[in-house]
């Protein structure tokens, strides 16, 4: 069945702590799955990864580790104390290991999970981290599926034949290599228990704020066919995005508006929080900036407080909203609380500007994808680029035309942006592409509310940006192999923060 993205799903989100949203956050939605799966807390659980791809030589730089076994103890996404998960769960006797091993060619970010449930059962399963904090379900007890967890679901080995379902429960029949089958169900409610639920069934919720639905009817799918819309209607883009969101969503658009000012306080209360902690390679340089006056540059500097500010608060373990990724998180929001500031707009503006930079974020979700390790870093920090400058046109009152030729803009001139973290920790060059990237955002933005021409319509830039970032070698897309990652001072600062020591 086709699943259209969603903002709060795919976009602006998970509200979470940890420095990557496609490492930490997926990796706590995985491990909840599979805590699901176990019917509990395992009784021992062994995490593997891919000698090969992205997660081996990351997973325990960029929170894949205290990701998964938070997860494993029922812990949200955003649990303050994700710092010292490890230890906590070692000092409460849970079994867990993790290993890097040639498991074949596959996904970057696929999970390979094993471990034995809470009534002594094996299990196992894999799971993929796509990117943004969304995850996919690929394999169960060795049957190969597709899920996304925004369903209920009911897994149940033992089929050979679909049964009678209740209205409102989709159902196929999945088969393994040895002839067996299983039962996979979806609903967007509560599945009722019936004759499908058979001894080994397991029960799945949703993992993601905003449920799937069946058979989801949304007004468009590209960002041409929401030009369309927009100027037959007179619609400006945060108008789109609530009408696309109530739609796939089930919700008013009184509520996406509603839901979009709730996480515009939670950034804004976590400005005000200070983090738990120094960045690992960095420290808190965002009160440096009034150091330094820039003549006529009060919004250009505020941008790069902003900015700064957002990503000190993801290095620091706070708690903060990623969009559309944890990496990229200073990008969209760090450009529009500036903007907003200096025109002295208030939160509903703010989140109105929020929801356009959103839209701008569904169509590269639904035709590329957030993942650096896919597609570099012109995935995260370039796609935050694109959705921050169709948010400041949005703040400054341009049209739905004018947001898409800015989102269009901006995207064409990261094209090719790698993923290099130094040290294997996401805060250099991070800091700096997310600050390039929403200058950029507000930089398109001023050009097309003056006419500019954007020549390439947003569609057919997405659609170059990933086939550009397919085509980088895989040393360049967070893989630890390559550029600024394999420097001699990102090797010495490695070594120096695994013995221990700061940098």
């Amino acid at each position: 069945m086709q699943q259209h993205p969603s903002i709060f799903n795919d976009v602006i989100g998970p509200v979470m702590v940890g420095p990557s949203s496609s490492h930490t956050a997926a990796s706590v939605r995985i491990g909840q799955l599979a805590r699901q799966l176990a019917g509990g807390t395992p009784q021992g659980i062994t995490f593997g990864f891919d000698a090969g791809g992205s997660l081996a030589e990351t997973y325990s730089t960029q929170g894949v580790d205290m990701g998964l076994v938070a997860g494993i103890m029922g812990m949200p996404t955003y649990e303050p104390n994700m710092i010292t998960v490890l230890q906590d769960a070692r000092a409460a006797g849970i079994n867990f290991t993790f290993r890097v091993a040639d498991f074949g060619p596959g996904h970057p970010n696929t999970h390979h999970i094993e471990g034995v449930s809470v009534s002594g059962a094996p299990f196992a399963l894999k799971a993929v981290s796509t990117g943004g904090g969304m995850i996919e379900l690929i394999d169960y007890q060795g049957f190969a599926l597709s899920s996304t967890c925004g369903f209920f679901e009911v897994l149940s080995p033992g089929f050979g034949a679909l049964p009678p379902l209740p209205e409102g429960v989709m159902g196929q029949i999945l088969t393994r290599p040895d002839g067996a089958g299983m039962l996979h169900l979806c609903g967007a409610q509560p599945i009722p228990e019936g004759v499908w639920d058979g001894p080994e069934a397991v029960r799945l919720e949703p993992v993601l704020p905003v449920r799937s639905q069946l058979a989801p009817q949304v007004p468009f799918e590209t960002a041409a066919q929401a030009l369309a819309l927009a100027e037959g209607e007179t619609l400006a883009l945060w108008q789109l995005a609530a009408r696309y969101e109530s739609v796939r969503g089930g919700l008013t658009e009184a509520e996406v508006l509603g839901r979009m000012e709730e996480l515009v306080a939670l950034l804004a209360e976590s400005l005000a929080a200070p983090p738990q902690r120094e960045g690992e390679l960095l420290p808190r340089q965002a009160h440096r900036l009034s150091a330094v006056a820039l003549p006529g540059g009060a919004l250009t500097a505020g941008v790069t407080e902003y900015v700064t500010r957002f990503m000190e608060i993801k290095s620091g373990m706070g708690v903060y909203v990623a969009a559309p990724t944890g990496g990229a998180c200073g990008c969209l929001p760090g450009a529009v609380f500036a903007l907003a500031e200096a025109l002295d707009f208030d939160r509903t503006a703010k989140a109105r500007a929020m929801l356009a930079g959103g839209l701008v974020g569904l169509f590269i979700a639904s035709r590329s994808t957030f993942a650096a390790e896919v597609a570099g870093c012109q995935a995260e920090c370039g796609s935050g680029s694109g959705m921050a400058a169709a948010a400041c046109v949005e703040l400054l009152g341009g049209t739905a035309r004018q947001g898409l030729d800015a989102a269009s803009m901006a995207l064409q001139n990261i094209l090719g942006m790698v993923c290099d973290p130094v040290a294997g920790r996401v805060e250099v060059p991070c800091l700096g592409k997310n600050i390039l990237c929403a200058q950029g955002g507000l930089s398109s933005a001023h050009m097309a509310l003056c006419g500019f021409d954007a020549v390439v319509p947003l569609d057919e830039t997405i659609a170059a940006m990933d086939e550009v970032g397919r085509s980088i070698p895989r040393e360049f897309r967070c893989t630890g192999l390559g550029g600024l990652s394999v420097s001699p001072t990102s090797k010495a600062l490695e070594a120096r923060l695994a013995g221990g020591q700061g940098p």
